[in-house]
């Protein structure tokens, strides 16, 4: 997994201005030519020069192009910039391309020229690749310190083979990161000032030991959140995208208990029928799901569960769309995030030929979903006014508000006051407007500082 550390930096730095200044030493070797500058011209080797007046203009054209698309990705690359990692492999590439057709188009090619286009081509290749590794250890992870929250991923792959997924053939098995590293990185967005932790991965129900206890890993999910709950510094923990009903009691109620971790639930269902879930190739059933919203809710009432729903699946009828609306109405959840079905191919739904759904049928099954939403938000909020609540607002400045979220992920919104972002304050809900709910500042609330351990 990716690291997060952005202290030891004077290796990177000293290899991304070597690769400014190698980058700008080829712009001015084509430049020269292209650009007709006799006086610079008579620096240059023979054999290049020869090399210049027996070749195309074309050849010029694409080696000086290439040559400023790798002098930008060394700029990038200096300034930390993760966009690096495709300019310089665009770079690398047509470089690569711009030498094989100059190779192929000229008659005869001194060795000098060989060796000046291998070297070309290996310190493209060199940038691209040191690119790429900067990135994996993390010097390209830059976080600014105008930013609240930010993903930290721990997992990665996935075991289950769903219909519609691609990602155990891109990905392959599900692995988790070691603890040791996902603290390290944890204190580490702490130490920039990050306050909010999101917890990524593809499927993170499967972290670690997983939850049936047979992937092969030292530590569980259960402790992985004891452990991230005693780092100082970070006021919130969530979790994404959950797309296996794996949480135990005791995970609940640690979570109830927990100074950090938010009871906010982001579950992958995908349907709220049987068949479909069968089809999909779903490796849990409906009662699975049904008995995990009922727990939390026991555990935690004011927690905020958020479902994800595929719609339009081949060999969704109206039938089986009208069960899961029915499934959705009854469950006891905050909100619906429904996505439309498209092929990917490789998958096995693509192959599926019989029982497609239209794109306009898609579409206003998608919003049959949003309204019904909706309606779930609003009963959500409800349940909430009057209730005293802390408050995390963002460092960051949204028209003319401020966004906030409380300790189960209730959005509210203010006039901007940059003396708000990144702080935590106790409010006293009290009435709902829309996809947000409005809200008193507490007379006597303290705002608590950074480095607190106050439960929220």
């Amino acid at each position: 997994m990716l690291s997060y550390k952005n202290k030891t930096l004077g290796s990177f730095k000293v290899g991304a201005i070597f690769a400014i200044i190698f980058s700008f030493l080829f712009i001015l070797l084509w430049g020269v030519r292209f650009f007709q500058i006799d006086f610079l011209l008579i620096f240059l080797p023979e054999t290049i020069r020869e090399m210049f007046d027996k070749s195309p203009m074309w050849v010029f054209y694409g080696y000086l192009l290439t040559a400023l698309a790798n002098f930008v990705a060394a700029i990038l690359l200096f300034r930390r910039n993760i966009v690096s990692v495709i300019v310089s492999q665009y770079a690398a590439a047509g470089m690569l391309m711009v030498i094989l057709c100059h190779f192929f188009i000229t008659d005869y090619i001194g060795l000098y020229e060989a060796v000046e286009m291998f070297v070309t081509l290996m310190f493209y290749l060199l940038l691209a690749w040191f690119s790429k590794n900067s990135r994996k250890n993390g010097y390209l992870s830059k976080i600014s310190k105008e930013i609240t929250t930010v993903s930290l991923k721990i997992q990665e792959g996935c075991s289950h083979e769903c219909a519609y997924c691609l990602i155990p053939l891109l990905k392959g098995a599900s692995r988790s990161d070691t603890l040791d590293n996902i603290l390290s990185n944890a204190k580490d967005m702490a130490d920039e000032g990050i306050k909010d932790i999101v917890l990524i991965g593809d499927n993170i129900g499967d972290f670690g030991k997983g939850e049936k206890g047979n992937l092969n890993h030292p530590h569980s999910f259960l402790d992985l959140l004891k452990k991230l709950d005693k780092i100082g510094g970070i006021h919130r923990f969530s979790f994404l995208s959950v797309t296996t009903p794996m949480f135990s009691d005791a995970t609940l109620e640690f979570i109830k208990e927990s100074i950090r971790f938010s009871p906010y639930f982001s579950i992958k269902m995908d349907s709220g029928s049987d068949t479909v879930l069968k089809n999909m190739n779903r490796p849990f059933p409906l009662s699975a799901y049904k008995d995990l919203f009922l727990n939390i809710k026991k555990i935690m009432p004011d927690a905020y569960i958020v479902v994800e729903i595929i719609v339009g699946f081949p060999g969704e009828t109206d039938e089986l769309f009208n069960e899961s609306v029915n499934f959705l109405l009854e469950a006891d959840i905050s909100y619906i995030a429904p996505t439309m079905y498209s092929d990917k191919r490789g998958t096995k739904a693509f192959e599926i030929k019989d029982g497609s759904v239209s794109k306009n049928v898609r579409k206003k099954r998608k919003k049959v979903l949003v309204e019904l939403s909706k309606k779930k938000l609003q009963a959500f909020y409800e349940n909430q006014l009057g209730e005293e609540k802390m408050v995390l607002f963002e460092n960051k400045r949204r028209g003319d508000y401020i966004y906030g979220y409380t300790d189960n992920r209730v959005k509210v919104k203010c006039a901007w006051n940059p003396e708000l972002g990144n702080s935590l304050h106790m409010v006293k809900l009290i009435g709902v407007n829309r996809s947000f709910m409005l809200f008193d500042f507490m007379k006597d609330e303290i705002s608590v500082e950074e480095g607190s351990y106050v439960k929220i």
